[in-house]
């Protein structure tokens, strides 16, 4: 490994978070405390340029990709991102439906449709710990937005003051630093995301505590599957979350917002956790129990450029008399709008209307639709569980995975920075490193979403190879 071009890399990035040259022009400092905190990282976008520019295979993107004739028989022998098959016949919709501005709290008939996607969620979610509620009077119509990303800032500054803190655990997508503490001003009350092989819950109620003598709310973000780790709970562990969050309502007297960032959902490839979000077992639990859910089109749609995800609260049946619940729904919307109309407006009205004719189709149609995304994501899921245990080496470990379209594999005695630079250059493999040492976070995280099934135990065996440049173990 050169380690110049490493300490190089640090060194640019210093360079280029201190902003040494603006720093001495009036600009900087006419920036508000937004502008002179925010800085744009090494992120996930430029470790996916280097895998396209420099590598074999990409798993940094957290992207479906494949030939599209394993999706559609009929299709391209083209490499492509994966796209629900039956969206193809909507592409071509009347201009004067998507040319007017979209409501700022988004089309009402998509949103009619979301609201009914998120009851039929919740009444197929399998391995639940509790029965099925009935959601009808029990959540808002979701309201949409600019993508997971937006509503993730949209909900936080909704709750928390610049300075505050949000409890959300160590392993985490990259952007909650930049929208949270960047953006919002926001502390991160951080807990280990495991404890051993399993959900660290004691940790997590640890950082509510901790947060419950400074405030007067706590605002909690979980999100399952895991970015990066591809983590679900068991079905005991999913009772346990949720027992233990309405005891803690109970104990503190303080209300627990639960932010649910569902971008993931539905991407559940092992029989032995949940199915779908937690959010449905949060619901009535707890008068001072608050979930919102944050979910949409970008993942479960695969419409990744489509940017529109959607803010559904959950309603406690002692907060309101039924007759009271339209105008409580009309207040909530009220405020969320004002959040949405003075930063991004409103979203894109093109998609909402493709979703609109698309989800008109039913459900049946979509599952088939999802499934056929599923299956070939279930085999690679499968495929790099194999992968992984057919190599050994005592410097990787991986973390429990079960869904989503990731895996995070755990690196002893190396920066993951410098691993996955030396991964890519020598071993043409792009991953994306996630460095962290004061928050115990040092590893790489492996997109098998954007990989082929029979690419991805070549990737492993580099992945091991570098590691043994580093670390050498007899064969």
């Amino acid at each position: 490994m050169n380690l110049n071009a490493a300490f190089h890399y640090w060194v640019t990035l210093l360079i280029i978070m201190n902003f040494p040259l603006l720093q001495q022009t009036p600009v900087f400092e006419s920036f508000s405390d937004v502008g002179k905190r925010i800085f744009h990282p090494n992120g996930i976008f430029y470790w996916a340029n280097r895998a396209k520019t420099e590598g074999e295979y990409n798993a940094t993107i957290g992207s479906a990709f494949g030939i599209e004739t394993d999706m559609i028989p009929t299709g391209r022998d083209k490499k492509i991102v994966y796209s629900m098959p039956g969206l193809q016949k909507y592409l071509n919709i009347e201009p004067e439906r998507v040319a007017s501005y979209a409501p700022v709290a988004g089309v009402s008939a998509f949103r009619d449709l979301w609201e009914a996607w998120v009851i039929k969620k919740g009444e197929m979610a399998r391995n639940m710990p509790y029965p099925p509620i009935l959601l009808h009077d029990l959540i808002t119509k979701p309201q949409i937005c600019n993508g997971i990303t937006n509503a993730i800032f949209l909900t936080t500054r909704m709750f928390l003051n610049p300075g505050e803190s949000i409890v959300c655990p160590n392993k985490r997508w990259g952007n909650y630093d930049a929208v949270l503490k960047y953006q919002n001003g926001l502390k991160l009350s951080l807990f280990d995301f495991f404890k051993g092989k399993e959900f660290n819950l004691s940790g997590m109620i640890e950082a509510i505590e901790k947060c419950a003598k400074i405030q007067d709310k706590i605002v909690l973000i979980l999100n399952f599957p895991n970015n990066p780790t591809g983590y679900c709970p068991t079905t005991l562990e999913a009772r346990n979350i949720v027992e233990s969050l309405v005891d803690a309502c109970e104990r503190l007297q303080k209300p627990i917002i639960i932010l649910c960032d569902d971008a993931y959902e539905g991407f559940v490839f092992n029989n032995a956790v949940i199915s779908n979000s937690l959010f449905y077992m949060l619901v009535n639990r707890h008068h001072l129990l608050i979930p919102i859910k944050l979910d949409g089109a970008s993942k479960e749609m695969l419409m990744y450029g489509g940017r529109i995800a959607c803010i559904t609260l959950g309603i406690h049946s002692s907060w309101i008399k039924p007759e009271e619940l339209p105008a409580f729904r009309k207040e909530w919307e009220n405020k969320l709008q004002g959040m949405i109309r003075s930063t991004i407006s409103n979203s894109n009205h093109f998609i909402q209307e493709i979703l609109v004719e698309y989800l008109k189709d039913g459900f049946v149609k979509l599952l088939e639709d999802q499934n056929k995304i599923h299956e070939l994501l279930k085999i690679r899921y499968e495929e790099t569980i194999r992968a992984f245990n057919a190599f050994s080496h005592p410097n990787i470990s991986i973390d429990p995975a079960a869904g989503g379209f990731f895996v995070f594999l755990n690196l002893n005695g190396v920066s993951a920075t410098t691993f996955a630079d030396h991964l890519v250059v020598k071993y043409k493999v792009g991953t994306f490193p996630n460095e962290n040492l004061e928050e115990k976070v040092n590893g790489i995280r492996f997109a098998f979403c954007s990989v082929a099934a029979n690419q991805i135990e070549e990737c492993f065996k580099r992945i091991f190879q570098a590691m043994n440049d580093f670390f050498p173990i007899s064969s």
